[in-house]
């Protein structure tokens, strides 16, 4: 009897969420057309960072894949022969503007195939809206010979989780789903209602098609806001931070605070998909504006570095910047559409010699330092794109001590401006951003022994 769930794409959603189900007390066939990825997570190996209740992700998977109730293959039909019930979590790549669907309806045309009556087919992928009715429907029909929504169920259900906290939002936050028939939604509910302990809200397939769509594209207008609040401070002179603390006293107020821009996979992909979606001649600008906004802010990043090393005689041509983190946001190892690589080459477009160190980033770009401290030596400017937790107990007096003085610091987080003021670095901007830090009189003497201290 097949009873099993099959997942099919493990990247940063499908992994989380196969452990997560395995957390659940379900069992769970893993498949992903990556044989390489495949291997490594038989061995017990991944690269994704998903702590979960104090323990790594590869934690869970070590012990799951010990109990038995997580496989992975590379084979849907190995899979089929399991598994009753399938969920997809295949993305569409972005390039520019340009939607790239081949990936997940290849996927769709291969599960077709496999599909038997009664089976579940459950896709969690964000989407093009009208994909569902237009596409992923038919291709399922025309590939398995069946009849969907008689022979066997199709559903969508969003996910809706944010990378570093899928685990527990898997099997927290309320669900949209939507069935292509009653029964099917009910299918699916019943099956993620053994996931999540929020609630399920039952829709059409075009307003979850629209909704998930909708809330990234939220989000990118709340952070170019920001971004474009950031020029505004700097124009008066105030501290950014302090003005959205400010305005966030008023209950109705929910400012996001700026950084180097917007990366990852849904986010910046969320106008793209939209747009794609639209076929009258309605524009939506406020969209386009946000995404332009956002992408634009790591080279206004990159401009305000030169300016502060102009202020001290020096400039971005020419000079040595050390970039802390290179994952798509603070806390994560995933570079995709990062901001902070997308700032690197700007920097090194721009004449700058760029040295990048992150821990959880495998060695990739040949900008990547060895070591925080070969990331530091003799720098002009230090930038923090991504913070990782691992700097949270690094003494950054000592080991900026290392650099060329005075150093040009963008610390967007301001992160490393507090602990440098309480070791007695003098810092000038406190109402702008870049800062230029110069060290205490006896910071000299802990050049010496920085490389003892880095932990």
């Amino acid at each position: 009897m097949r009873t099993q769930i099959a997942v099919i794409g493990l990247g940063y959603i499908g992994l989380p969420l196969s452990l997560a189900l395995c957390e659940r007390g379900e069992t769970v066939i893993g498949v992903d057309v990556d044989e390489r990825k495949v291997n490594e997570l038989r061995t017990g190996v991944t690269h994704v960072m998903e702590p979960y209740r104090g323990e790594s992700l590869e934690s869970i998977l070590r012990r799951h894949l010990e109990s038995g109730r997580f496989t992975a293959t590379t084979s849907l039909a190995e899979a089929a022969e399991r598994a009753d019930t399938f969920i997809v979590t295949v993305g569409l790549p972005v390039a520019g503007d340009v939607v790239d669907k081949s990936p997940l309806l290849a996927c769709v045309n291969d599960l077709g195939q496999a599909l038997r009556p009664g089976d579940l087919v459950l896709i969690r992928s964000t989407l093009v809206p009208g994909m569902m009715e237009d596409e992923i429907v038919p291709r399922l029909a025309s590939a398995s010979g069946f009849v969907p929504g008689r022979d066997f169920h199709v559903a969508y259900a969003p996910e809706r989780v944010a990378e570093g906290r899928a685990m527990k939002e898997f099997q927290t936050l309320d669900v949209i789903v939507a069935g292509l028939t009653d029964a099917c939604a009910h299918r699916a509910m019943a099956v993620l209602a053994r996931l999540t302990d929020g609630h399920l809200h039952k829709t059409s397939l075009r307003v979850a098609e629209l909704s998930k769509v909708v809330e990234n594209a939220q989000r990118d207008v709340n952070i170019a806001l920001a971004h474009e609040l950031k020029v505004v401070a700097e124009e008066h002179g105030v501290d950014v931070y302090e003005l959205i603390r400010m305005a966030n006293t008023h209950p109705r107020v929910h400012l996001l605070e700026p950084n180097i821009g917007v990366g990852g996979f849904c986010i910046p992909n969320a106008y793209a998909y939209l747009a794609a979606s639209l076929t009258s001649e309605e524009h939506i600008p406020l969209f386009s504006l946000a995404r332009q906004i956002n992408l634009t802010a790591p080279h206004r990043a990159a401009r305000q570095l030169d300016d502060a090393l102009r202020q001290i005689g020096k400039r971005l041509s020419g000079a040595r910047v050390a970039l802390l983190g290179l994952g798509m946001k603070d806390g994560s190892n995933d570079i995709r559409q990062s901001p902070a690589v997308h700032f690197a080459e700007i920097l090194a477009e721009r004449g700058a010699t760029v040295t990048a160190f992150d821990p959880t980033v495998d060695p990739y770009f040949p900008f990547q330092a060895a070591s925080l401290e070969d990331c530091l030596v003799d720098v002009d400017a230090v930038a923090v794109a991504a913070w990782q937790a691992a700097f949270d107990t690094t003494p950054w007096p000592a080991l900026l001590a290392v650099a060329r003085q005075p150093l040009v610091l963008l610390d967007l987080k301001r992160r490393l401006v507090p602990s440098l003021k309480e070791a007695g670095w003098q810092i000038r901007g406190d109402s702008h951003l870049p800062y230029i830090a110069t060290p205490a009189p006896h910071a000299s003497a802990e050049r010496d022994c920085a490389v003892e201290m880095v932990p």
